[in-house]
């Protein structure tokens, strides 16, 4: 049930909120560059910024006291479904207008991993809702594949600020 899990969601929700965080500082001190002109930038922000915040909820309502599976997946359910949205919004943006930022091929393999991991996080939680427990070990999964996907877009972001502003 949910309660042997509660061990996994409170160590993925702490990284992810404090991977997040530290995104958050990292575009603060960087806010113009981030968040300016550059869409690049700000993409790479807000695709991070997603996924760690999808992380964190996930881990948030796993660690519900008491709740049952089911709801625990519908709730997921609901709260990804309306997220996916925006992914797919953003993908077709980033994807259409990549000659602006470089080769397309760099911005459908960014993409990639948060696109696998919310389709997953969808198909798991929808599962979980119409009551089929098995579908545990594949949010975990979703949410691995998340937090690597987001801590590597804020590796690429960070990268990005630094050959922007040399020291």
């Amino acid at each position: 049930g949910m309660g042997s899990w509660s061990q996994f969601y409170a160590t993925i929700g702490t990284a992810s909120a404090a991977l997040l965080g530290l995104l958050f500082v990292a575009v603060s001190v960087n806010a113009e560059s981030a968040l300016g002109k550059d869409p690049m930038s700000r993409r790479l922000a807000e695709q991070a910024f997603h996924n760690y915040l999808t992380v964190m909820m996930v881990s948030l309502v796993g660690l519900f006291p008491g709740i049952q599976a089911s709801t625990f997946g519908l709730v997921t359910l609901l709260a990804t479904a309306s997220w996916s949205v925006w992914v797919v919004i953003r993908f077709y943006q980033t994807v259409t207008q990549s000659r602006e930022f470089g080769a397309s091929t760099y911005a459908f393999r960014r993409h990639l991993a948060s696109l696998a991991g919310f389709a997953m996080l969808l198909v798991s939680a929808l599962l979980m809702a119409i009551k089929r427990d098995d579908a545990f070990n594949w949010i975990a999964a979703s949410t691995l594949v998340l937090l690597f996907s987001a801590t590597t877009v804020s590796w690429e972001l960070l990268r990005r600020l630094s050959d922007r502003h040399p020291r």
